[in-house]
C-alpha cells in the first residue's frame, strides 16, 4: 500500500488526532512565554502586580482553554467525518494563551465576523 492511499483511508480519529499534534507545540511554546513574562513581572514587582496564585489561575485557565479546543476539534471530527478541524493561526496562540478560554471564545466568534483572518476553520 502506498502512503498516499494510506493517508486517503485515514479516519476521522486520525484526523483529529493529526490535528492536535500540529497545535500541541505551538500551544505548550506560547503558555511557556505567558507563564514566563508573568514569573519575572512577579519577581520584578515582588508580587504586587501579579501574585503567584493568579499566575497558577491562568495557566489552569489556558490549559482548559487548549483542552476545549481539543473536544471542539473532536466533536468536529466526528460529526464531519475528520475533514473539519478549528485551527487557530500562530498568533491567534497569543490570544489563548493570555485570555484562555475566553481568548478561545473570541477566536470562535471572529470565525464568523472575519472569517480566515485569526482561524482556519
Amino acid at each position: 500500500m502506498s502512503i498516499s492511499t494510506a493517508e486517503s483511508n485515514n479516519s476521522w480519529w486520525d484526523s483529529v488526532m493529526q490535528s492536535f499534534t500540529d497545535q500541541w507545540w505551538v500551544f505548550v511554546v506560547t503558555l511557556g512565554v505567558v507563564l514566563v513574562m508573568m514569573f519575572i513581572v512577579n519577581i520584578l514587582t515582588k508580587g504586587r502586580l501579579f501574585k503567584f496564585r493568579t499566575i497558577i489561575k491562568v495557566a489552569i485557565n489556558c490549559i482548559l482553554g487548549f483542552v476545549v479546543l481539543f473536544a471542539i476539534n473532536f466533536v468536529g471530527g466526528l460529526f464531519t467525518g475528520g475533514t473539519w478541524a478549528f485551527t487557530p493561526k500562530w498568533f491567534s496562540w497569543i490570544i489563548i494563551g493570555l485570555f484562555g478560554l475566553l481568548g478561545l471564545i473570541f477566536l470562535i466568534v471572529s470565525c464568523f465576523v472575519w472569517p480566515g483572518v485569526l482561524v482556519v476553520a
